[in-house]
């Protein structure tokens, strides 16, 4: 008996999967295509076979680089993109930080710092040998101050919490002062923001603004330091209805 017959005759799958698995054995080491076997490969093939394999290698090639081409192209616009943006920001942060200068300036923003406060307030004594109205605040005993603390170099002032601007009024109307037509009565509270030992100083000179005011009666006239206070941005109108921005100065 044969006994490789004996051995397989029980599985009779055996020879068949043998024989498919050398012949895709033999396809595989075929189909293994390298770098180094692509030349003598293609020197296997007709003429025409390798004429086209090569045009769809090549082709294939082409568009490898052709996509690497639009990746370095998409990197190199993402680069100036960023550096577009990174300028953007520069450049807008500094129109931020002139128009918040300019707001500074305009008195259309709060603004919070040293200083002095300035209280005005009518005089109790009795007018015996005085003339009454010099017993009272008046516009121009308030204006004064307010001159005199942005001669000191006040970066910011308000009076009774009325933000002063550059076109501010301020005028009688009976025993009532008028700030930009606010309404405002005695005791007059005027804040000013910037160095309070100069601002101060200012308010205490010999024959200063105050001083006609204390002659009459001290109480009617004090000036404090203050390390911190906040000032209320101007609330009025700034619209302007006559004067334009000439088109050489924009």
């Amino acid at each position: 008996m044969n006994p490789f017959v004996s051995r397989f005759s029980g599985n009779s799958w055996v020879m068949p999967v043998s024989a498919m698995s050398l012949v895709l054995g033999f396809m595989i080491s075929m189909a293994w295509v390298t770098k180094e076997t692509r030349g003598s490969r293609l020197g296997l093939l007709g003429a025409s076979q390798n004429g086209r394999v090569s045009s769809g290698t090549v082709d294939m090639q082409e568009a490898i680089e052709k996509t690497q081409a639009e990746v370095a192209k998409l990197r190199a616009d993402n680069t100036k993109l960023q550096n577009a943006m990174a300028s953007q920001t520069s450049s807008t942060k500094a129109l931020n930080d002139s128009l918040q200068e300019a707001k500074i300036i305009a008195g259309l923003t709060d603004l919070q710092g040293p200083g002095v406060v300035v209280e005005l307030k009518d005089s109790k004594k009795p007018a015996s040998g005085i003339f009454p109205a010099d017993l009272i605040i008046h516009d121009i005993d308030v204006l004064k101050v307010v001159n005199e603390l942005w001669n000191a170099g006040a970066e910011a002032v308000s009076v009774n919490n009325h933000r002063v601007v550059g076109g501010t009024s301020f005028r009688c109307v009976g025993s009532v002062i008028l700030v930009d037509d606010v309404k405002i009565a005695s005791p007059i509270v005027i804040r000013a923001i910037g160095n309070a030992d100069t601002l101060k100083g200012a308010m205490e000179l010999p024959e200063g603004v105050l001083s006609d005011l204390k002659d009459i009666d001290p109480a009617m006239a004090s000036v404090d330091k203050v390390k911190s206070q906040r000032l209320p941005a101007f609330t009025g109108s700034t619209t302007k209805r006559v004067g334009i921005v000439p088109k050489d100065s924009k």
